[in-house]
């Protein structure tokens, strides 16, 4: 059962325009679709720097045409490799938590409820694993008190030639406790042309690894009602936004 149906996601509400989303989200779909069983990205880099060595040859000893095409290739490997580190998404924390977390309060989640999300980060299923981004998802906590991210991904075609790999298309899940959360903080996510607001969530699988997932919202409810569930029984010191930390109840 859905918690509201006024959560549905919607990125039509959003007021200003990413050109750093725009950047990071296009270049997270030329790495992640196919032709031919390469990435748009790495076609376009050998298209590149193929246009480079022709260019060179073809017009030597004038190298200047050369040297256009070689600059642009290394700005198109230096946007390629920045978006890489960002992850593709870039989330700007609000300076003030307080007014995007004030108002009435929900009512807390039930076992049964899910919140519709966009969702961000290292998903599982049936052995494989996988950094996928923005997909369309729901957020529940079970009995346990397990936190669970149910997504799907969709079959997509992209600048008509690139298509997602079929194998990767379906569910994908993220499943994480109360204690292994380490940060959450409220901001927005860029990760397209329309910034979201959102939450961002770094958690602890084991000693050695973190992972942070990203929760966009179309709704401050939705927003507070996934806050109030996450802070409900996450341990003592996480770090909060403002760099408040939880205290002990």
């Amino acid at each position: 059962m859905l918690y509201s149906n006024a959560y549905t996601i919607s990125r039509g509400t959003a007021t200003a325009l990413s050109a750093k989303g725009t950047f990071l989200q296009f270049a997270y779909r030329l790495r992640r679709h196919l032709f031919f069983s390469w990435s748009l990205a790495r076609w376009f880099g050998l298209i590149l720097l193929v246009g480079v060595v022709w260019a060179l040859l073809r017009w030597w000893p004038n190298f200047w045409p050369g040297i256009a095409l070689g600059v642009v290739f290394v700005v198109y490997v230096a946007w390629h490799v920045w978006a890489q580190r960002s992850r593709y998404v870039y989330f700007e924390p609000v300076a003030d938590p307080e007014a995007v977390l004030d108002g009435e309060r929900p009512p807390p989640l039930r076992k049964e409820d899910l919140v519709p999300v966009r969702a961000t980060g290292h998903f599982g299923v049936e052995g494989m694993d996988a950094y996928l981004v923005d997909l369309e998802a729901d957020f529940e906590t079970v009995g346990t008190r397990e936190h669970i991210v149910l997504a799907r991904l969709y079959r997509s075609r992209f600048l008509l030639l690139g298509r997602w790999p079929a194998y990767q298309i379906g569910w994908w899940y993220i499943f994480f406790m109360p204690d292994m959360i380490r940060q959450i903080r409220v901001g927005h996510l860029h990760a397209g042309g329309e910034p979201g607001l959102a939450l961002q969530i770094v958690y602890a699988p084991d000693e050695e690894t973190t992972e942070t997932i990203y929760f966009e919202f179309d709704d401050p409810v939705a927003l507070r009602c996934v806050w109030d569930d996450l802070m409900l029984d996450a341990p003592p010191g996480v770090d909060l936004a403002g760099g408040k930390k939880k205290h002990a109840s």
